[in-house]
C-alpha cells in the first residue's frame, strides 16, 4: 500500500508500516500483498522523492535501516529515494554476522536512486546487489557512476529494466552486459553519457525491447548489433552521437523494430534496401544529418502529397532530374522524397519519416521557395501589363 502526497515524517512513516507489517505478517508471494484502502493494510510501496533535508546530515539511508524498522522493509515492494541529496548508500550491504544475511529487500522490485549527483560508483558497497534479491527496475539516472557500471549493479541478475541516463560512463560499455550480466534486460537506457562503444553483448540480449543511447560519442555500432538475437526490439535511439553510416544488420530487426531515431548524426547516406526491410516501422527521424551533403541536388520529382507543393516545377540540378540520387530507391518507392517545407517524407500514412536539416531537404526547400518567388514575381508582372 502506498500512502499517496504523505506529508509525515520518514521515521513516522517507517514506524507505521513496521506496526502494520507486525500486525499482518506478509505472505510469501508479493502479489498477495494487496493494498487496503481502509488504512490498516501493509505498506509494499514508498516514496521519499525530493526529501533531502530529512537525510541530512549524513547524507546516507541510515535513517531507514534501523532494525526497529526492519519488517516495514520486508514488505516493500516499491521504494524512491529519487533527489534526496543523498551521497552514499553504505549500510545496504551483506551483513558479517551469519545469523542476520537475510536481504534487507527481500521484495523489492523497483527501486528509484534518480537525480542524487553526488552518488559515485565509491557509494555503493561491494555486496550493494546481495540485498536485493527481486529486483527488476533501477533508476539511476542524473547521478555521477562512471566511468564504468559499478560491479555491483551488473551483478543483478533479475533486472528488466535499467535506467542510467545522464551519469558519467565513459568509453567502452561493458562487453559481458547481455552475455554474463543483465541476460533478461528489456529496456535499457544510458542516454547522456560518454560511451564511444556498446560492446557486442547488446547483440545477445533476446528480451530487448528498448534501446536508449541518444547523446553519447558512438561513431559507429559493433557487428551484429543488433542481430537475430535482438528478436524482441522494437525502439532504438541512437540520436545526437557521431554515426556516419548506419549498419545493415538493422534489417535483422525489420520485423520488430517500430522506432529508429537517428537525428543529429554525422550520417551523409542510407544502405539500399533497409527501408523495405522495415517493415514494422512506424516512426523515423533522419532529420539534422549530413545526407546529400557537398552534392548538388535537384528535386524535381518529390512525390508531395502537399496541395499546391506538386504543382511546383524545379529546375533540375543534375541530369537524372528525378530527385533521389541521394537516397536508395526502396527508400524513395516506399516513403517518397522529402516535403519542401516540412521536410517529411508522407507517401506512407503510417510511419512518420523526419529529413529536415539535411543539405538535401534543405536544398529542396530552397529551391522550392526560389520558385515560389519567382511565379508570384511573374504573376505581379502579368497583373500590371493587364491593368
Amino acid at each position: 500500500m502506498f500512502i499517496k502526497k504523505d506529508v509525515r515524517k520518514i521515521p513516522q512513516i517507517l514506524t507505521d508500516a513496521t506496526s502494520r507489517a507486525v500486525a499482518a505478517p506478509p505472505s510469501p508471494d508479493p502479489a498477495n500483498d494487496k493494498e487496503d484502502d481502509s488504512g490498516d493494510g501493509i505498506v509494499t510501496e514508498m516514496r521519499f522523492a525530493r526529501r533531502a533535508p530529512e537525510f541530512l546530515p549524513s547524507s546516507s539511508v541510515s535513517l531507514l535501516l534501523e532494525p526497529r524498522y526492519r519488517p516495514a522493509l520486508d514488505n516493500l515492494v516499491q521504494l524512491s529515494l529519487y533527489d534526496c541529496g543523498l551521497q552514499t548508500l553504505a549500510g545496504i550491504q551483506q551483513s558479517v554476522d551469519s545469523a542476520a544475511r537475510a536481504a534487507l529487500f527481500p521484495k523489492l522490485t523497483s527501486l528509484d536512486i534518480g537525480r542524487n549527483p553526488k552518488l559515485t560508483n565509491d557509494s555503493l558497497p561491494a555486496t550493494f546487489h546481495t540485498q536485493f534479491p527481486q529486483l527488476g527496475q533501477l533508476w539511476s539516472d542524473d547521478c555521477s557512476f562512471g566511468p564504468h557500471i559499478p560491479s555491483t549493479l551488473l551483478e543483478l541478475d533479475k533486472l528488466q529494466v535499467v535506467r542510467m541516463s545522464g551519469n558519467q560512463l565513459e568509453g567502452e560499455l561493458e562487453d559481458g552486459i547481455g552475455i554474463r550480466y543483465w541476460k533478461v534486460l528489456k529496456v535499457l537506457a544510458l542516454d547522456g553519457n560518454k560511451l564511444s562503444n556498446i560492446g557486442r553483448g547488446i547483440g545477445k540480449m533476446n528480451y530487448l525491447e528498448k534501446l536508449h543511447l541518444r547523446g553519447n560519442k558512438l561513431t559507429s555500432l559493433p557487428e551484429e548489433v543488433p542481430s537475430r538475437n535482438n528478436s524482441n526490439l522494437t525502439m532504438l535511439s541512437l540520436s545526437s552521437n557521431q554515426l556516419s553510416s548506419l549498419p545493415a544488420s538493422l534489417a535483422v530487426v525489420g520485423a520488430t523494430l517500430k522506432e529508429l531515431y537517428l537525428n543529429g548524426n554525422q550520417i551523409e547516406e542510407l544502405p539500399e534496401g533497409l527501408a523495405e526491410k522495415l517493415v514494422a516501422l512506424k516512426k523515423l527521424n533522419l532529420a539534422h544529418n549530413s545526407i546529400g551533403k557537398g552534392e548538388n541536388v535537384t528535386a524535381g520529382s518529390q512525390n508531395s502529397s502537399g496541395a499546391n507543393d506538386g504543382d511546383i516545377a524545379m529546375e533540375d540540378a543534375d541530369d537524372d532530374g528525378d530527385g533521389t540520387q541521394h537516397l536508395p530507391q526502396d527508400f524513395v518507392n516506399r516513403f517518397g522524397m522529402p516535403e519542401p517545407l516540412t521536410g517529411m517524407c508522407t507517401k506512407e500514412d503510417e510511419c512518420i519519416v523526419r529529413m529536415e536539416g539535411n543539405p538535401m531537404a534543405e536544398s529542396i526547400r530552397k529551391k522550392y521557395l526560389e520558385e515560389v518567388r519567382r511565379k508570384e514575381k511573374a504573376t505581379a508582372m502579368e497583373t500590371e501589363v493587364i491593368q
